[in-house]
């Protein structure tokens, strides 16, 4: 008999979507609410069945997408066993589908899976040799499911979109549930990468990649995008190797190789040197027994015996020992790597030898952890007959790489021309430069990108000065005043009157066709693409500027913004932040980017600004969001009272004038900052004397 799910408050909180409160209070009122079956007196814990069947009685259980019914399931999978390995499950499940092609109810599969539960035993030794010979180039195949209405679920889901699509929307849940530093990298991240291997790529192709600490194929995925046919990956954790497995598999969908082992790469590798064009990868960080006395007189050391410490360039150097001569690699890496003493023989040895080919610095938050800005280490075996080698490095930083989708135009160099010869290339102060090798071969070879880009600052023009900060001067007391108009009077001090507010989630204002909830599309939206149509991007309204993403013309999926559109992120970036917008002429006819919800409301019924200055209040947007590293907001639970459409109207006014009035000052700091930077950089070089002291 399996064991029976259990769930906490708030667990129940979630499915009835309510708050942990509400359920507090549900088990001090009725006296029928379900006994606790376990946990402890502070965190009591519940049988689903019994919880969900009280919701049921009481008109408190909601009704479930497909899609959430079967991320339910697949939950109750994942008790006593975890949530990779229940993924994992359903991933190989999905790509036992595919190859044998049963996208049906009644499929043969799903015959042995009638009674509540499925064991190995259950299958019988044809269908277990029918599994294996499906899935034979997986690892450990027959590590299937249990619970046969995952399995009915999964099939059914099969039948309406592909399992390839199915096992996609299961990984970005899977990928906002998870509470840890994550098996995978961002899928930004990874096509950064990709891109860059492809670019460093003496032909500019990639055929052959490997990722020897895979997790669930995100780096492999983005080099498949970029035209690899040769997949191979290793990963120590069986389930994640599973996962990627199956999904680069329904990926390629039989154009292609794909291969992935579950082993410890530094200490069995599968691969052998020298037969991959590249390696993409994002190792773990910071491991002490990765087997540095194990493996003291491995081949793989070239640059040098890596201590017990310096994990990361153990896998920077068994990286480069797969690629061909020529072959490039990309590593994903904290910044100590860049500075520790304990590596700087190993960090001199790979810039000695012309394999280092840059660093690049990624803004905090890129990928996890989230406090801390990584790198991108680019490399290339020495050898393959490939041209000069390489005399310089190339440093940049990528917070301020010129936005290569402005409507400003693009640079005038590439990720290909700055990683051939970045010598020949014109340097950025404060973006880029190529720095000589002989440079860095001091007594530190810190690799930090930030000093290296740090270049001399000019003496600035005197009278050039005058004239600028002249009509700065007035350009800022232009502003001040107009915040100053602006600023709230004693008229908004009058207490209000009445009793508490009526109020109603956006689920019921959307349900009435009062308020329309828009999304962008899920494969697009993203706002790097090579398009003419400009995109409104989740930076955008965040930082308060105007559409700066591009994105395809004639995209008639694609949501186009209206002027009165409001429009909210769809994360958090703190507790206290909170952004949201109402579109004017500047946004109109722009594409929604990723990451943003749009409420169109019926102006009869509803004021734009009364909805936008309820919503952003951030106790409204934390009662509506989840989650802890990455904050979802759930527009749909989002409250906002219940006025007439003139009252509405009057808060409107009120909303809009705080707006402007923030505006204001915003721009006046700004320019405040920018002055006072101008005549500090004026007294450090000495360009200018100092006033008098006041």
């Amino acid at each position: 008999m399996a064991a029976q799910t259990t769930v906490s408050t708030s667990d129940i909180a979630r499915i009835a979507d309510v708050g942990r409160a509400t359920v507090t209070n549900w088990r001090r009122r009725h006296s029928d609410f379900p006994a606790p079956t376990g946990g402890t007196e502070s965190r009591p814990t519940f049988t689903l069945e019994d919880v969900e069947g009280w919701l049921a009685e009481h008109g408190r259980l909601p009704q479930f997408t497909e899609q959430q019914q079967l991320w339910r399931e697949l939950l109750r999978e994942a008790e006593g066993s975890g949530l990779t390995e229940a993924m994992a499950r359903a991933a190989l499940f999905l790509a036992f589908l595919e190859r044998e092609g049963h996208t049906s109810r009644e499929t043969r599969y799903l015959h042995y899976a009638e009674g509540p539960d499925l064991e190995h035993e259950s299958l019988g030794d044809g269908m277990l040799d029918e599994i294996g010979r499906a899935l034979q180039d997986m690892p450990e195949p027959l590590a299937l499911l249990r619970s046969a209405s995952l399995m009915r679920e999964l099939a059914a889901a099969a039948t309406r979109q592909t399992p390839d699509e199915v096992l996609s929307d299961m990984l970005d849940r899977y990928a906002s549930e998870s509470r840890r530093r994550g098996p995978g990298t961002p899928a930004a991240v990874a096509h950064f990468m990709a891109t860059l291997a492809k670019a460093a790529s003496p032909d500019g192709a990639l055929s052959a990649v490997l990722d020897p600490a895979c997790g669930t194929g995100d780096l492999l995925e983005a080099a498949r995008i970029q035209g690899a046919t040769q997949l191979d990956g290793q990963d120590r954790e069986l389930h994640l190797a599973q996962l990627a497995a199956s999904r680069l598999s329904l990926r390629l969908g039989g154009k292609g190789y794909c291969s992935v082992d579950a082993e410890d790469a530094l200490a069995r590798s599968r691969h052998t040197g020298g037969e991959f064009d590249a390696v993409l990868c994002n190792p773990p960080y910071n491991e002490r027994d990765w087997g540095a006395d194990e493996l003291a007189y491995d081949s793989r050391w070239e640059y040098g015996l890596p201590s017990r410490s310096e994990s990361e360039l153990a896998w920077v150097q068994h990286s480069l020992s797969r690629v061909r001569p020529g072959g490039v690699v990309v590593m994903l890496l904290p910044p100590s790597v860049a500075s520790r003493s304990s590596g700087r023989r190993i960090r001199a040895a790979l810039v000695r030898h012309g394999a280092l080919r840059a660093v690049l610095a990624l803004p905090a938050g890129a990928a996890p952890p989230a406090h801390i800005g990584l790198h991108l280490w680019v490399l290339r075996r020495p050898g393959g007959g490939n041209g000069a080698e390489a005399s310089h490095v190339l440093f940049m930083n990528c917070k301020s790489l010129p936005d290569m989708n402005s409507r400003g135009g693009r640079p005038s160099v590439t990720y290909r021309e700055l990683l051939a010869a970045p010598e020949k290339c014109l340097a950025m102060p404060g973006v880029y430069r190529a720095v000589p090798i002989t440079d860095l071969l001091d007594d530190t070879v810190d690799l930090t990108p930030a000093p290296r880009l740090a270049g001399e600052r000019g003496m600035p023009q005197v009278d050039d000065l005058r004239r600028t900060l002249s009509g700065r001067r007035d350009s800022l007391g232009s502003v001040l005043s107009q915040a100053s108009a602006l600023a709230p009077s004693d008229d908004w001090g009058v207490s209000r009157t009445g009793g508490p507010w009526t109020m109603a989630p956006l689920a019921d204002l959307i349900r009435t066709g009062a308020l329309t909830l828009l999304k962008p599309k899920a494969k697009g939206g993203s706002g790097d693409s090579d398009g003419d149509d400009p995109v409104l991007t989740a930076a955008d309204v965040n930082e308060g500027r105007s559409p700066s993403g591009r994105g395809p013309a004639g995209d008639e999926d694609a949501v186009r913004i209206k002027v009165g559109d409001v429009i909210i992120p769809g994360t958090l970036l703190s507790a206290d932040r909170t952004a949201a917008r109402v579109a004017d002429d500047t946004d109109a006819g722009a594409l929604l980017g990723r990451n943003l919800h749009l409420l169109r409301p019926d102006e009869a019924r509803l004021d734009p600004w009364f909805l936008v200055g309820f919503l952003a209040d951030p106790a409204n947007m934390q009662r509506a969001s989840q989650g802890t590293s990455i904050v979802r907001v759930d527009a749909r639970r989002l409250q906002v009272p219940l006025l007439p459409l003139e009252e509405q109207q009057t808060y409107g006014a009120a909303f809009r004038r705080l707006h402007t009035f923030t505006t204001a000052l915003r721009r006046a700091a700004l320019q405040g900052e920018e002055t006072a930077g101008k005549l500090r950089a004026a007294l450090t070089t000495g360009a200018l004397r100092p006033p008098p002291p006041a």
